[in-house]
């Protein structure tokens, strides 16, 4: 039991039974537990349903990375080493957990939770990320394990607080928000010179400095808000909104080791989700709340 779970072959057997011209397929599902998972599911989120859901889906996210750096730290499991691997990725952090698994587990499996996601398709997505780290030759059968098992603990454990923390964030006010999102944008331009080569850290970085601008702007001035509309109306929204943000979150592969570019690229995705397509959708009358300037004290 010991070597299927921290052995290597079972690794091997993937990569030889899915070629190199699988690597794009596993790419996009590795995805779906990285950052573009999280601004695919902040804009569906966002878009379809209310603010309330896109804040709490940011709240599990930044529970769960955490929880599973704190983890990894303490752990520091070497990644897996075999000559036989095919090591597709780069990675420098402790092999257990997995952090995509953990994550696409709790922020997935938060919205399978509260009945807002297909537990099918869930399913499908953590399997698919699960299955990418093993082919990518950065992870054992024990991590992605481990990950699943960590971000349904996270999962239960995040909703019983939600309440607590709801309660809490309602009662403050608007310069709380402005004053803590200020703080953390500062702090990313300052990590700016020390983000190193990683290109998920230019990511995340690119990420968190858009949904401050994006979400603090739009909350003060848009107030967007989903209006009920026909399966058709619904289609046609969502038609606009992926249709710029699934290319800036695929240009990256175009432009590889150019980092700076992708933390624009991010910033850009994050904006236009919180902010440019909420505005584009009131013009459009695709919104509840018309498009009038409307400033939150």
């Amino acid at each position: 039991m010991g070597n299927l779970l921290w052995g290597t072959d079972l690794i091997v057997r993937i990569q030889e039974v899915f070629s190199s011209s699988w690597y794009w397929v596993f790419e996009l599902f590795s995805y779906l537990g990285d950052t573009q998972g999280v601004l695919l599911l902040a804009a569906l989120t966002f878009w379809i349903s209310d603010r309330r859901l896109t804040y709490s889906l940011v709240g599990i996210v930044v529970f769960s990375m955490t929880i599973d750096l704190v983890i990894g730290t303490l752990i520091g499991l070497p990644r897996p080493e075999d000559p036989r691997i095919i090591v597709w990725k780069d990675e420098f952090t402790s092999s257990f957990p997995s952090g995509h698994t953990v994550l696409a587990t709790s922020m997935w499996g938060m919205l399978a939770t509260l009945n807002w996601m297909p537990k099918m398709i869930v399913a499908i997505a953590v399997a698919g990320v699960m299955l990418s780290r093993l082919y990518f030759g950065v992870h054992y059968l024990g991590d992605v394990i481990g990950g699943v098992l960590i971000g349904v603990v996270l999962t239960v454990a995040y909703l019983r607080m939600l309440p607590t923390l709801e309660d809490f964030l309602t009662r403050r006010s608007f310069k709380f928000f402005q004053f803590w999102g200020g703080l953390i944008f500062v702090a990313v331009l300052v990590a700016i010179p020390f983000a190193g080569d990683s290109a998920r850290v230019w990511h995340v970085m690119g990420t968190v400095a858009g949904f401050i601008v994006g979400g603090l702007t739009e909350y003060r001035y848009i107030r967007f808000s989903p209006t009920p509309i026909s399966r058709t109306g619904q289609s046609f929204k969502l038609l606009i909104g992926l249709g710029v943000l699934i290319p800036l979150l695929l240009v990256p592969l175009l432009v590889d080791d150019q980092l700076v570019l992708e933390g624009l690229l991010f910033f850009a995705a994050a904006l236009w989700t919180l902010l440019f397509a909420p505005i584009v959708f009131a013009w459009m009358r695709l919104s509840a709340t018309p498009l009038t300037s409307r400033r939150v004290r």
